[in-house]
């Protein structure tokens, strides 16, 4: 029998990758609890996550960083393949925020984020930059497609017409009244009204 010494096995997530989620779970339960940007403390932070301001500072240049890539990671890509059609690509996006913000905490923490106020100016607009900007280019990318294909009128209310669904959901879940009900029944009802007004003429 070998005496040669076994290599350990490690189970589990590695420990780098499990603190740092345990540190944007912190901070983004610190905006839920109804604490803005400005008043969120990095030692408040890494006592909740278990962590050193160390290491938050060796991953992080600074609080807004962080915040971003936490505000990210709660606000993930949805799959919006080029094939799928357009009225399908816009509900499995719809129905995805109705259900994420019928969640309490999520609107909390979208209410704590537009009231970052003017001690993080920029806070808003590098989120809208970095994550809600590449759900909307994934849209009209299909929105752009169907008006390659004779389904819409390519006219200038178009883009508000495809948006308009989004921020009345987004509208309705900052004032703590969300869209309830099963998410792709509503998303279905919103997006048909929407583009009723856009379809072409069938030929």
């Amino acid at each position: 029998m070998s005496t040669e010494a076994q290599p350990t096995v490690r189970r589990g997530r590695p420990r780098s990758a499990a603190s740092e989620e345990a540190i944007l779970h912190a901070a983004l339960d610190m905006l839920a609890e109804g604490q803005g940007p400005a008043t969120l403390s990095i030692a408040e932070i890494a006592r909740r996550a278990g962590a050193g301001k160390d290491t938050i500072y060796r991953r992080w240049q600074s609080k807004e960083d962080l915040l971003v890539e936490a505000l990210g990671k709660r606000n993930g890509p949805v799959d919006l393949p080029p094939e799928m059609g357009l009225r399908e690509a816009l509900i499995r996006a719809l129905s995805e925020m109705i259900g994420r913000l019928q969640n309490e905490r999520d609107r909390r923490i979208l209410r704590s984020l537009q009231g970052a106020g003017d001690d993080f100016p920029t806070l808003r607009e590098r989120y809208y930059d970095q994550v809600v900007r590449r759900r909307h280019e994934a849209i009209h990318q299909h929105v752009r497609a169907a008006v390659a294909r004779g389904e819409l009128h390519d006219d200038p209310c178009l883009r508000d017409a495809v948006e308009m669904p989004f921020h009345h959901v987004l509208m309705r879940a900052l004032e703590d009244d969300p869209v309830t009900g099963d998410p792709q029944v509503a998303a279905c009802t919103l997006v048909d009204l929407a583009l009723a007004a856009v379809l072409a003429p069938e030929r």
